[in-house]
């Protein structure tokens, strides 16, 4: 999983689609003294995303390989954590996953990324806090041998859809094996689960948890969620007249969202909007707030920026259930909203962009796995978008903008065609297949638009905006 949540940078330098920006490239397919075709590739591709935009942060990133001696320092300390607390079982460390096993194949895994998240965001004098609750981990609680024992302590956790896609295990012949965690989708970009609930922490609840028991996850869940409706009584925290904020924090805030009764009770104008931008922050406004929409989206932004970060996106309840929600274009809230669905997306595609990469690295394959990159302009008009590279084995994600690249015409050249996804799709056909079983959607290239294609696409980058500037 994606080792830090940082902001993607939504200000690129340079004119977009121009050539000659160099940028901070991800690490290569490989460090093989002898390159192949394939390797070269690739290689080339990465080095065409790059000097594509160069991302402006406050401060300049570490290299790949910096980056990665953080982690495996980082992971030596919580190792050292876990036998300083009484841990004797085996710790093996993933350092591509980054995450440790304590015990045999079947023991506890322990997901290092929200804990270094949080070790870097901390100052220094209070870092060790992080070691302290990465030792609490071996005290995770034993489940009960039986279903009525457990009942009590079974609550819904509510979590990125991202979050669950990312734990499936991919066997190489592509078909995929049951993830670890039961879940079942929430909208179109949440997802629900089920924990036991321990003093300390919380344990995630699998298909042979369930099958143990002999109940089935929605019989679960509904205990969950009566359980978690026993804990939900509080009222809401008024932000404003009509925008309300969950009182809880107690991991289980953006579950909430599964309580009708509890969105009832925030009084809003229009249809209620939720946004569960981490797992202690459910807020709550009405479609047709112009002032509450503000605020809900400038506390999202903030909580968006911190680890255990959940999607910044907002739903809108209909008779159908959860549908995405966005103001209308000239709301005063758009921009904010935008930049949050910019940024989830652009998150959850690197997640999966660095989980593909490994997986195909196992299998011993070169494939390009293409980033999702939000570029916003001098007017503060947005999109994002995506590197088709010609003669490279590529799969792309659904961006708003595709950018064409011609690699034999050397490193400055422009791209040979700029489209929006949508003239993309329709005009493709079998170029571009979708991938089964991937979350967020990719597809993969077959091949390269004819030069009659390309020729209607040799677009000004300028007239691919599709907002007003401010």
């Amino acid at each position: 999983m994606m080792t830090t949540r940082r902001w993607v940078g939504l200000t690129l330098v340079g004119a977009l689609g121009l050539g000659g920006c160099t940028g901070h490239s991800r690490a290569g397919a490989g460090n093989a003294p002898v390159e192949d075709k394939e390797a070269r590739a690739t290689r080339e591709a990465r080095a065409a995303e790059a000097r594509l935009a160069e991302h402006t942060d406050a401060q300049e990133e570490p290299s790949p390989e910096e980056e990665q001696a953080e982690r495996d320092a980082f992971a030596r300390r919580a190792i050292e954590a876990l036998r300083a607390s009484g841990e004797t079982r085996s710790i093996q460390y993933d350092a591509a996953g980054f995450q440790l096993r304590l015990g045999d194949k079947d023991g506890t895994m322990v997901f290092l990324s929200n804990f270094y998240d949080e070790y870097r965001a901390l100052p220094p004098e209070m870092q060790d806090e992080v070691f302290t609750r990465i030792s609490r981990v071996r005290d995770m609680p034993e489940l009960p041998k039986t279903y009525a024992e457990a009942r009590p302590n079974l609550l819904p956790v509510v979590r990125g859809r991202t979050f669950f896609e990312q734990l499936r295990l991919v066997v190489k012949d592509g078909a995929a094996k049951p993830v670890p965690i039961s879940w079942k989708p929430l909208g179109p970009f949440l997802g629900v689960g089920l924990a036991f609930d321990g003093p300390d922490t919380l344990r995630y609840l699998g298909p042979d948890d369930l099958t143990r028991w002999s109940v089935s996850f929605d019989q679960a869940l509904g205990v969950g969620l009566e359980n978690l409706r026993q804990r939900s009584s509080e009222p809401l925290e008024q932000l404003s007249p009509g925008a309300c904020q969950a009182p809880w924090e107690d991991n289980y805030a953006a579950s909430r969202l599964l309580l009708d009764e509890v969105v009832r009770r925030c009084k809003v104008r229009g249809a209620p909007v939720v946004v569960v931008p981490h797992r202690d922050l459910f807020l709550i406004t009405g479609s047709e707030d112009e002032d509450g929409l503000h605020q809900v989206a400038t506390k999202a932004l903030r909580a968006m920026m911190a680890p255990r970060a959940l999607d910044g996106r907002a739903l809108r309840l209909a008779p159908e259930g959860w549908v995405p929600f966005m103001p209308e274009r000239l709301s005063n809230a758009w921009p904010d909203f935008r930049k949050l669905e910019l940024f989830t997306r652009a998150r959850d595609y690197a997640e999966q962009t660095q989980g593909l990469e490994k997986l195909y690295q196992e299998k011993g394959e070169d494939v390009f796995v293409a980033a999702y990159t939000p570029y916003q302009d001098e007017r503060g008009r947005s999109i994002s978008y995506a590197v088709w590279l010609k003669g490279v084995d590529s799969i792309l994600p659904r961006a708003e903008v595709i950018f064409f690249m011609d690699p034999a015409l050397g490193e400055e050249a422009p791209p040979v065609g700029i489209a929006r996804w949508e003239e993309v799709a329709k005009a493709a056909g079998e170029l571009l297949v979708p991938v089964e079983g991937l979350y967020p959607e990719r597809y993969r290239v077959k091949g390269f638009p004819s030069r009659e294609q390309l020729a209607r696409w040799q677009n000004d980058p300028g007239e691919l905006f599709d907002e007003e500037g401010p």
